[in-house]
């Protein structure tokens, strides 16, 4: 069974999934998770911060990257009628541009928490546009979880 192509949770709720705020939502679809394997979605357009000459930089890609990590464990928690925490970025590695995504057409980007070890997370994460990989990486994320 694979990705339903449409979104369990699409613009209008995304924003309680994730600690960012207008302008700087970079993440806009959570698609649901298979074996472990978390899909976001994004389609960013000429206005959003780090869209220029109808291509999104690679900050802005980056940026989508963390979000799409924090929405996946915002859905996750979420679900389990937890409260949703708020994650920071210890480190990127690894991050491999294969092309500036076009802006006016989705991006898919591919989250699986790869390991755990004293509350930070590696997380490898893949993005596409029509279907072409354009980036990867790994983030690691610290959670903030009040106990």
């Amino acid at each position: 069974m694979g990705i339903s192509e449409k979104a369990i949770v699409g613009k209008e709720e995304i924003l309680e999934l994730i600690p960012q705020r207008p302008p700087f939502v970079f993440v806009d679809s959570y698609y649901g998770e298979v074996e472990g394997v978390h899909h976001t979605g994004f389609t960013p357009d000429d206005s959003v911060l780090f869209a220029e000459d109808g291509k999104l930089h690679e900050q802005g890609l980056i940026e989508h990257i963390a979000q799409s990590a924090a929405a996946s464990t915002g859905y996750s928690f979420r679900s389990k009628g937890e409260e949703v925490p708020v994650g920071f970025i210890g480190a990127i590695a690894g991050f491999e541009l294969l092309k500036l995504p076009v802006t006016g057409v989705e991006i898919r980007t591919t989250i699986r928490f790869a390991g755990e070890f004293g509350g930070i997370s590696l997380v490898e994460a893949q993005s596409s546009q029509s279907g072409e990989l354009i980036a990867k990486t790994q983030l690691k994320i610290f959670l903030n979880i009040q106990q």
